[in-house]
């Protein structure tokens, strides 16, 4: 089931085929050292135990959510019994501080024409820029001071805090575990995915226009709280509480991990490495889920609301795409294990003079070119305007005997 979260640049429909190649690598365990939102360790199953990195604190989640959980989800049912006595009142706590902006918010959902709806906005914006500057709640209001009227509307903001406020203190009291919060966790994030006023992600919100504004009212009325127990549903560990115990998760950068992995000798029989080839920084486009995890009230910046330790990876960097790549194939061939590799033709390093078979052949005993083709990169718009692009993948397989 996974999770199905759709994430920039992912390799889902590419996964089986992926898969069919890792076949021919030596037999036990992977390393997914790019992972997103695990769609080729999904593929895999349970023929191999699973290594899940991703840098993304989320996608870390995600990958510790479906490879290493001793428990499943609880069930819309029991988290709405569980969670909505702490979450109701979470809400009303906070709905106290913003009185007069939550009003107005509700006058901009009347709104008939998008002049009428900005004239409501403008005013609510005001007021709720003074309501945030004065706020002093001490329990938890990051969402509502932080994102509220940008991203998602205030009283969807509320409903956030007021959720991660239920979820926490389920945890410390004990009556949850660490997997069932995370669970709540990573299903919160699918839920502002669907309720969030972008293209997709969360590298800008949208302002209302002509053509938008009903839409935007739209998901403004979304219930969080509804979308959320909708999420809850849609999830679940892959294979058996066996077969988990022999996976592991990381959260670091893959160029990093390798050189340590080999190091200490991990038990680790393939790397499949699917690094980032454009220019776009992920981090920008999924920095509000960090947030969401880490609830950390960073100070934002920029109209997308950017956290300031944003990771930006080389591999995304023109000047050092291609010495991040030969980094990348240099430690891999280090730990003894093989590498199937990902990478399109259209990608910075190739872009910057790579030739990724040489490089391959330099320090590994034997390379392949096992696939080449036609696919559609997930962009949501981010780099130049349409939601993808096409690139002509090709798939390596470089043995280490």
């Amino acid at each position: 089931m996974g999770v199905n979260i759709t994430y920039m640049g992912t390799k889902r429909v590419l996964a089986p085929i992926v898969c069919d190649v890792l076949r021919h690598a030596q037999a036990g365990t992977m390393l997914d050292a790019f992972s997103g939102m695990c769609s080729v360790g999904e593929a895999i199953g349970q023929s191999r135990n699973v290594w899940n990195n991703d840098i993304q604190v989320f996608a870390s989640e995600v990958a510790r959510a479906l490879f290493t959980a001793r428990e499943s989800p609880l069930s819309p049912l029991a988290s709405g019994d569980l969670y909505f006595g702490h979450f109701k009142s979470q809400r009303e706590l906070l709905a106290r501080y913003f009185t007069r902006p939550l009003a107005l918010e509700v006058d901009c959902y009347d709104a008939t024409t998008v002049a009428q709806l900005k004239a409501r906005k403008g005013k609510l914006d005001r007021t709720l820029a003074n309501e945030v500057a004065k706020c002093n709640a001490r329990s938890p209001h990051l969402f509502a001071t932080t994102y509220s009227g940008t991203f998602i509307g205030l009283r969807q903001a509320i409903d956030v805090d007021a959720i991660v406020f239920s979820l926490r203190s389920a945890r410390d009291a004990r009556i949850i575990s660490a997997d069932n919060c995370r669970w709540g966790t990573i299903a919160l994030g699918r839920a502002l995915l669907k309720i969030s006023n972008s293209t997709g992600h969360f590298a800008q919100y949208l302002t209302p226009k002509e053509g938008n504004f009903r839409r935007f009212i739209g998901l403004r009325q979304r219930s969080v709280w509804e979308e959320w127990l909708s999420s809850l549903a849609q999830l679940a560990p892959l294979g058996p509480a066996q077969w988990r115990l022999g996976n592991r998760v990381f959260n670091k950068d893959t160029l990093a991990l390798i050189p340590e992995l080999a190091r200490n000798k991990a038990d680790i029989s393939v790397i499949y490495a699917d690094p980032p080839y454009t220019k776009d920084q992920y981090s920008r486009f999924y920095h509000v889920l960090e947030t969401l995890c880490l609830y950390d009230y960073p100070p934002v910046t920029g109209k997308g609301l950017y956290r300031p330790d944003r990771f930006r990876t080389p591999f995304s960097l023109k000047s050092e795409a291609v010495m991040s790549l030969l980094r990348l194939i240099q430690s891999t061939a280090r730990t003894g294990a093989d590498l199937v590799l990902s990478y399109p033709s259209e990608g910075l390093a190739i872009k910057g003079g790579a030739d990724i078979s040489r490089m391959l052949r330099k320090y590994f005993k034997r390379v392949e070119v096992c696939r080449s083709m036609p696919h559609r990169h997930s962009t949501f718009g981010a780099s130049k305007g349409p939601a993808h692009s096409d690139a002509t993948e090709i798939i390596y397989l470089a043995r280490s005997s």
